[in-house]
C-alpha cells in the first residue's frame, strides 16, 4: 500500500511518497524506491512492481548511512 508523509525542510514542505509491501512507486512510467516532492507539486505515484531483494538491501543501507551521518 501507498503511504505519503509530509515534513519540513527548511521553510518548504514536502512529501515522501513510498510503499509498505516493498514496491516500487510510479509516476509517468518511472519507477523510484521512494519519492520526494515538494509538497506544492501534488504528484500522485501508483505502485509498481516489486523490488528485487538487492535493491531493498540497498535504500535500507543508504538509510543508515544518513541517519549515522556517514557520506558517500
Amino acid at each position: 500500500m501507498l503511504r505519503t508523509e509530509t515534513y519540513m525542510l527548511g521553510e518548504r514542505e514536502f512529501t515522501r511518497t513510498y510503499s509498505d509491501s516493498n514496491r516500487y512507486v510510479v509516476r509517468d512510467g518511472v519507477s523510484y524506491s521512494e519519492a520526494n516532492d515538494p509538497s506544492e507539486f501534488g504528484r500522485v505515484y501508483t505502485e509498481g512492481e516489486l523490488m528485487p531483494p538487492e535493491d531493498i538491501a540497498a535504500q535500507a543501507e543508504e538509510v543508515l548511512n544518513i541517519l549515522m551521518g556517514v557520506s558517500e
